[in-house]
């Protein structure tokens, strides 16, 4: 019962920041959101995913940790941070 109560005290305050955050930012917001849990859940996921299926060789798993934090940060410092960068200059462009 005060397990019930304590998620649905979080989910609405949860929802009650979407909610100023959108009334403040605009749909904006959410596409920015939408990014960065997007990063989240696709270079987590996709490691735990790969990590899984490689032959238990200690050598195979530490080369694909390697590679794989090498790729992952190349590819958010050069492609995503830009581009939610970019949306926060719309919404600072909105709110001025």
């Amino acid at each position: 019962m005060i397990i019930n109560l304590i998620y649905v005290l979080l989910s609405g305050l949860v929802f009650f920041w979407f909610y100023k955050n959108i009334k403040k930012n605009g749909l904006i917001w959410i596409i920015k959101a939408l990014l960065q849990i997007g990063i989240l859940v696709l270079f987590i996921g996709g490691f735990f995913k790969i990590f899984f299926i490689l032959p238990p060789n200690l050598y195979i798993k530490i080369s694909f940790l390697i590679i794989y934090t090498w790729c992952t940060v190349g590819i958010n410092v050069n492609f995503m941070i830009p581009l939610i960068s970019l949306v926060d200059q719309k919404i600072a462009k909105k709110q001025n």
